[in-house]
């Protein structure tokens, strides 16, 4: 249930390729890094899946935007819708727990994980190359769908217990526009 006078909330975002310059196949893989910072007046619980804040399946899919900076041409970033699963739960210590994060007010919170695209060993629109430079960022529109007021503690049902993820306390969260970073990838 939303809070009266509170349902306007945002998150902001920074994103961060570290770094900045790297060869592929070299012996030190660079890493993403998101730091959200909400701008609510009290702490909330997002819950991750399907965002930009589960590196490991945002980078497979169309969260993100990549673009050569010489061309301007695009690289195609989804190789997966997700996989299919069954329905999600708030349950603590179940199987989703991994996925609910509390963002107290403006505390930047980090979410890091290996850069997956300087991994692909293909070629074509979905393949970055060496010699060019890139801009990176998150896709225009990207929100959170489910969040509740309150600390995940106290949102996720006891363990063996069960609570799907509806009601969210309110709206969608539409993450802030953020600055692309910019990357190369040397010869």
């Amino acid at each position: 249930m939303a809070i009266p006078g509170t349902t306007m909330l945002s998150i902001s975002i920074q994103v961060a390729i570290n770094p900045p310059s790297f060869r592929l196949g070299g012996s030190h893989r660079p890493s993403i890094s998101v730091i959200a910072v909400s701008h609510a007046l009290q702490p909330i619980t997002i819950f991750t899946w399907p965002t930009v804040f589960n590196l490991s399946l945002s980078q497979k899919r169309s969260n993100f935007t990549c673009l050569d900076s010489a061309s301007g041409l695009p690289v195609h970033l989804e190789i997966t819708k997700g996989p299919k699963r069954k329905g999600f739960s708030r349950t603590k210590d179940g199987s989703d727990d991994k996925y609910f994060c509390t963002l107290e007010p403006e505390i930047p919170v980090l979410f890091e994980a290996p850069f997956l695209l300087a991994g692909r060993s293909s070629s074509g629109d979905n393949a970055i190359v060496e010699g060019h430079s890139y801009s990176f960022s998150i896709r225009e529109g990207e929100s959170v769908q489910w969040w509740w007021y309150g600390k995940k503690e106290d949102i996720l049902a006891p363990p063996g217990g069960y609570a799907t993820l509806e009601p969210a306390s309110g709206e969608p969260i539409t993450l802030g526009q953020v600055e692309a970073t910019e990357f190369n990838v040397e010869y």
